[in-house]
Parts: structure tokens; C-alpha cells; sequence
């Protein structure tokens, strides 16, 4: 799985002692078929719960085995575990920041990003693949682990140099360095 090459190598830049591995469809715990996409996920990239350092919360990717559990919360009540009224069949949590959902969308592939706390899901696309989102999670992570505490100046704003970066590194990446500047900022960096 090439595909995943790229943000494999940012990834562990980011946290050496992050675990990646293939993980079969058989981890998979939920009510429905694992899509695709996300099967080749697992096996291309295989996070197991990693963490990825980030400007304020990191972005977290759980394993196979713990995302249907991860959708406690989204799709179905913390306490109750009611399925909830306003999250769509469709979407499947697979990565989060702070508790803001990264949602992959079995229907398009996509990947919508929403907040929580705002009383009805809204979300948003992010991402036009599980493949952009981890690479642009990678590019970050690793930034954020190069610059260390230099990343912020005294008001603890994101330098210019490593905003830059980041979009200048995200753009080659997407091939858009003008769809990077929206992404960048949609994701606090800008």
C-alpha cells in the first residue's frame, strides 16, 4: 500500500514509538461491513491508537479493533449508549482531535470534520481521503516535533515560518497550494 508511504514516514518522525501494522477486517467490531477504503486503511497504515502531536490537542487514530468503540459518543449516547437521532448512517469516526470528529463518509469517501458540544452534528469536508487526512496529520505532527517549543512565539501563536511550512508542505503534497491554505486554516493553523 503506497498510498500510505508518505505519511508512515512523517508519522513516525512524529512519535518513534508509535505502533503501525496490517490489521485484519476480522478486528473489526462494528454492526455493518467495514468499507473499503478503510480496510485498505488498516492494512496500508495500521495505526494502532496513535497519537500525533498537533498545535493544542493531538489528533488521535485508533486501531481496527477499537474503532467501533470509538463511535460511542458520535453515533450512539456516552452513558446510554442510545443510538443518537442526528448522527448519519453513513458515517463512520475514524480519527479525532480533542473529541472533534473526523468523519469518513461510506457514500463519497470523504472526510468531514465537525465540533462537538454544538447540539446537532454539521460537519464539514475536510478531507477528500483517509490518505490526505493522515498525510496532512503527518506533515503537522512532524513540524510541531521539529520546532518543539520554538513553534509558538510569546502569546503562544503558531510562527509564521512553520504556518508557512506546513502549507507549503501540504500544498506539493495535494498538488493545490491554495487548497492547503483553506486546510491549514480550517485546522487552527492560520
Amino acid at each position: 500500500m503506497a498510498a500510505y508511504d508518505t505519511a508512515k514516514e512523517f508519522l513516525r518522525r512524529t512519535d518513534r514509538a508509535a505502533v503501525f501494522r496490517p490489521q485484519a477486517t476480522s478486528d473489526w467490531q462494528g454492526g455493518s461491513p467495514l468499507p473499503s477504503a478503510i480496510a485498505e486503511y488498516f492494512t496500508g497504515l495500521g495505526p494502532v491508537d496513535v497519537r500525533i502531536r498537533n498545535y493544542g490537542n493531538p489528533y488521535f487514530l485508533p486501531s481496527l479493533a477499537k474503532l467501533w468503540a470509538h463511535q460511542t459518543g458520535y453515533r450512539t449516547h456516552g452513558f446510554t449508549h442510545e443510538r443518537l437521532h442526528d448522527w448519519d448512517e453513513d458515517w463512520i469516526v475514524v480519527a479525532d482531535e480533542g473529541g472533534d470528529p473526523f468523519i469518513f463518509s461510506r457514500s463519497t469517501g470523504n472526510i468531514l470534520h465537525a465540533y462537538h458540544g454544538e447540539g446537532v452534528w454539521k460537519p464539514t469536508l475536510m478531507f477528500d481521503s483517509l490518505v490526505e487526512m493522515v498525510t496532512t496529520f503527518g506533515n503537522i505532527g512532524d513540524i510541531v516535533t521539529s520546532a518543539g517549543e520554538a513553534l509558538v512565539d510569546d502569546d503562544s501563536l503558531i510562527l509564521r515560518r512553520y504556518r508557512e511550512a506546513a502549507r507549503m508542505r501540504i500544498g506539493d503534497f495535494l498538488h493545490s497550494h491554495e487548497r492547503a491554505d483553506t486546510l491549514v486554516s480550517s485546522l487552527g493553523w492560520g
